[in-house]
This record gives structure tokens, sequence and C-alpha cells, in this order.
């Protein structure tokens, strides 16, 4: 197998309707190159939300300061920013962008209908920051379906729309942990994932019903540690390395 470790970083928290809730990404490291999974908040936001996110900031409180931006703990971490092969992204909203632009080496991997949605009308109604995406000097990597990204079966992008139009979820395969599958918001509350409350369809929520029960199976199948989006529970429960 594969040697493939799992590092898990958050950007502070948001406070949305009373509840604070966390904001994860993830580094993976693999012998082929490093990905960052999402990346969180982007920097400005640790500065004036207000200002970077405009109306949408109205609906959120903003915990982080600029030491929980992605690029800067993980070059804490030890890692040359450099080295980041892949930006992947379960989707483009607005607290999961903060890695574009900040690792000059590294292709941004999402899936083509994701990209089409965040480049669509209306974009920060529905939760997308063009200046997240639009900054020079991004090489985006698209796909279609179902993605394995690098062959060999350790890093699986498994579609999960219905959060957004192109939300895909991740599936690791680590040696001593097993399977870990990071739903990111296609489940991103154990509530969600337990059935007591319903999905988050942003985009679709027949689609994102479905999507729900098709991870249910992919979970049962490789008897997977579940990460959720953003749950605070289930994140104070994880170790922060996984091999």
């Amino acid at each position: 197998m594969t040697p493939v470790a799992l590092h898990l970083f958050d950007s502070g928290t948001l406070v949305f309707a009373g509840n604070e809730v966390p904001v994860p990404y993830f580094l993976i490291r693999h012998p082929d190159g490093d990905v960052v999974v999402d990346g969180g908040n982007p920097r400005p936001v640790a500065d004036d939300p207000k200002a970077y996110w405009g109306r949408m900031a109205d609906q959120f409180v903003v915990h982080m300061t600029p030491d929980q931006h992605c690029e800067t703990q993980i070059r804490a971490a030890g890692v040359d920013p450099a080295s980041v092969r892949h930006i992947v992204q379960t989707h483009l909203h607005m607290d999961h962008t903060g890695a574009l632009g900040h690792f000059p080496n590294a292709t941004v991997v999402v899936h083509a209908t994701e990209l089409e949605s965040a480049r669509g009308d209306a974009p920060q109604w529905r939760g997308y920051m063009p200046a997240d995406i639009d900054k020079p000097g991004l090489e985006f990597d698209t796909y279609e379906g179902e993605r394995d990204l690098f062959g060999d079966g350790s890093v699986r992008l498994i579609p999960s729309p219905g959060h957004s139009a192109g939300h895909v979820s991740v599936l690791l395969e680590l040696e001593n942990t097993g399977h870990v599958l990071l739903t990111a918001d296609a489940s991103d509350a154990k509530a969600i994932w337990d059935g007591r409350i319903p999905p988050r369809g942003l985009h679709d929520e027949a689609q994102a019903a479905a999507s729900l029960q098709r991870l249910h199976e992919v979970a049962d199948e490789h008897d997977a540690l579940v990460v959720f989006g953003h749950d605070a529970g289930n994140w104070a429960s994880l170790e922060r390395f996984y091999d």
C-alpha cells in the first residue's frame, strides 16, 4: 500500500444561527506530492470578514486569527508550500477556499460542475466569492464523475452533489488507520448523518439526500472513519494525524 498520511487542521470557527462550528481543512502527505483539501477560510477573513465577504458576513460571526490561515499553519508544520502538488476542492463555497493562491505549484482539482456553478449568475448569493476563484495564476484541473487522484486508490474523489452543484467527498485509504471518509458539507453534522435533520441541500435537496445515502454505503463498505464537514463534537473527538 502506498504510504499516505492525513493531517487535520482548522481555520477557527464560525457562529451561524447560534451554533459555533469548526472550519476544517486537511493536508495529505503522499509520495507523489502533498495535497491540501479545501483550505478553510481565506486569509482576509481573519482581519475583516465584512470587507471580504460583504453582506454574506452578516450571517456569520468569524473566530479566526491570521495564524490560523492554512498556508501559515502548514508552513509551521514543516511543509514547504511549494511542495503542494494539488489543492482539492470539495466545493468552492467561501469557507472552503483558503488555500487558493497560496501554493504556487499546485493545480486546483475541482469538479467541472462545481467550477461552472461558481462562475454562474449571482455567485455570492449561492455562497461563492468571485475573488477566490479569479485570482491570477490559478490552474484549474477539472473532471467529471469520480476521480482517483494518484491512480493508486489512496485518494478518491466521490461526487456528492446537492449541497452545491458539483460537491465531492474524499475517501482515503491509510496503511494503519484504514479508510477515512471526509464528507465535507454533504454531511456537515452528525445529526445529518444520523438522519435526525435533513442534509443542507442548498443546490438541490433530492441530490443531497441521494448523496448522503451513497456516502453511507461507501462508509459501510469500507468501515471508514467518518469526518463531518462542520461538527464540533466530531472534530473534538478526532486525532490530528492519521496514517
